[in-house]
């Protein structure tokens, strides 16, 4: 059996739906969409067309694939990478040959032809059916990157069949809930009822895939399921201080103990904690605690529902109270971070204190081993890509996304920051981009504003004139919109400007005095320089006179 590094690309022709093209272009137009990823120099997830991305590949040019007007780009690249284009799956086929023995048994029989073609009609109906609800099957490395992918990539439906040869796990989409229905299950979660009678047997087609699959693979199946009605996965419903399908991983377990005291948020599979959700539950209030690296949390404070106050400001001082818990359990907490806090669980050996010690430096490091290193999604970044997505990934908020931006504006948005980094990096490999002048970026996005950068938002930063900031032309920086205080630069700047105005004012008052000891019977222009002081007198020992003339 092909390995899904193996396996040859398949693709199908499909009618196109491309936005840069018109109701009559699209009717006209085929593309070939991809069964399985392609790696390599073109790489393209399942479902992307193979002329991707960019909008001057969908010319009104076309070549013919079984008399369908198909796409010519679409041809070309599917010649050059060897993708092999199918029209009939093998079980379609199958159906097919059904269909022509049933044909010639009518016509033996001789059945008249307009019932045989209503039969055909309704078969070609049932068939199309078939192929529309048949689960795809997906193959992953581990059941870690299966869980994330089921929460992230968008090709993967309910009802999909998961394969995870290397260790002994197939199992199938539930809703959110990824399951197994080997006795193996890894990362995934379990079926305590019936895989097959779950959801009025909703599911039943994927199962009986799954465990033929897993008969192929020699994965033992459970040696009996227990069926209990309406319960589905390993966990309960509801969790506090996490969510449900977290409550029993041992870093969140740890975590708990050390916030032991503090009150826990109620939490279910429902609860949505992000300020433009659908529905908040305002009821909502404490801790909770979301595993992300090995031997790493992130911590956030719920109140009234959501995880930052409706303003979007962070709840400051209850995460200072979460740090310091942390810190005195000897866990190491990450710096910068706004939202929630990152904190590292000390090992249990000074050996694996200090590597653990390591693995969480104080501050971010300056750069990343992209060989290595795959993000929460179980990504791994191009060698290409700018910036350290992985970290990005790691460090963002729940509800945040990532995007791909041109001169246009934004032009992918993703739940992955690895993977919004690798498609920008295509983008500029098939816009032939220098690399010191690429075409498309990739940013977070802003948590409130649509398609805008999260460092760069128009709307969040902008600031009145009168406090703009030097350092930023007024475009608001993380310093002055986040502090509330200007650069040191502007700062100086200010200064000068009212010492400016201190001198300039001083200097009408010294001309005023001038002109006023220019004038004729002042007290300093006119008798103190002809009036000498008495000898052993007082300076304004004066007459009446004199005296009169001091207030004129």
């Amino acid at each position: 059996m092909e390995t899904p590094m193996q396996q040859t690309p398949t693709a199908r022709v499909r009618q196109s739906s491309h936005p840069h093209q018109s109701t009559e272009q699209a009717a006209l137009a085929r593309h070939i969409v991809l069964d399985i990823p392609l790696d390599g120099r073109l790489r393209r997830e399942a479902g992307d067309a193979l002329c991707r991305p960019a909008t001057d590949f969908y010319e009104l040019e076309r070549g013919d694939v079984d008399g369908d007007a198909t796409c010519r780009k679409c041809i070309e690249r599917a010649a050059r990478y060897g993708v092999r284009v199918i029209t009939l799956a093998a079980d379609v086929a199958q159906l097919h040959v059904e269909a022509d023995e049933l044909i010639a048994d009518m016509a033996e029989a001789g059945a008249d032809l307009d019932e045989l073609a209503a039969e055909i009609a309704q078969f070609g109906a049932d068939l199309d059916a078939f192929i529309e609800q048949a689960p795809t099957v997906h193959h992953f490395d581990d059941t870690t990157e299966a869980y994330n992918a089921t929460q992230c990539r968008d090709d993967i439906h309910d009802g999909d069949v998961l394969v995870i040869a290397s260790e002994s796990v197939v199992g199938f989409l539930r809703a959110a809930w990824p399951g197994a229905i080997t006795a193996a299950h890894g990362e995934l979660h379990t079926f305590t009822a019936d895989p097959r009678t779950i959801d009025d047997g909703k599911y039943a087609g994927s199962v009986e895939l799954a465990e033929q699959i897993a008969r192929e693979l020699g994965a033992p199946l459970p040696d009996e399921q227990q069926v209990v009605e309406g319960v589905v996965v390993e966990h309960a419903g509801a969790a506090e201080g996490s969510l449900p399908e977290h409550a029993t991983h041992p870093d969140v377990v740890a975590a708990r103990s050390v916030l032991a005291g503090l009150p826990p948020a109620a939490m279910t599979v429902d609860t949505d904690i992000s300020r433009y959700a659908d529905k908040v539950d305002t009821s909502v209030r404490g801790y909770l605690i979301e595993p992300r690296d090995p031997g790493r949390v992130a911590a956030y404070w719920i109140e009234g529902g959501i995880f930052t106050a409706p303003n979007g400001e962070p709840h400051r001082a209850e995460l200072d109270t979460l740090r310091a818990r942390f810190r005195e359990a000897g866990w190491t907490v990450e710096p910068k971070s706004l939202t929630c806090v990152f904190a590292w669980r000390p090992a249990e050996s000074d050996a694996d204190q200090a590597e653990a010690q390591q693995a969480a430096p104080a501050e971010l490091p300056a750069a990343v081993d992209l060989d290595d290193a795959t993000c929460l999604h179980g990504l791994r970044p191009r060698a290409d890509v700018s910036g350290d997505p992985v970290t990005g990934c790691a460090r963002k908020q729940p509800n945040q996304s990532a995007g791909v931006w041109n001169d246009e504006g934004c032009v992918l948005a993703v739940d992955c920051c690895v993977e919004a980094a690798n498609d920008c990096a295509q983008y500029n490999v098939e816009a032939e981009a220098p690399a010191d002048d690429p075409e498309f970026t990739w940013s977070l996005m802003c948590t409130e504003h649509d398609e805008q950068t999260a460092d760069a938002c128009e709307e969040c930063n902008a600031v009145p004139v009168e406090d703009r900031c030097k350092e930023c032309s007024g475009k608001g920086c993380h310093w002055c919109y986040f502090t509330g205080e200007q650069q040191p630069e502007q700062a100086e700047v200010d200064d000068a400007a009212e010492q400016d105005v201190a001198e300039a004012e001083l200097a009408d008052t010294v001309e005023a005095v001038a002109q006023a000891e220019a004038a004729d019977g002042t007290w300093r222009g006119g008798w103190i320089a002809s009036t000498p002081p008495a000898s052993g007198e007082a300076l304004f020992d004066l007459d009446d006179g004199e005296q009169g003339a001091l207030f004129n």
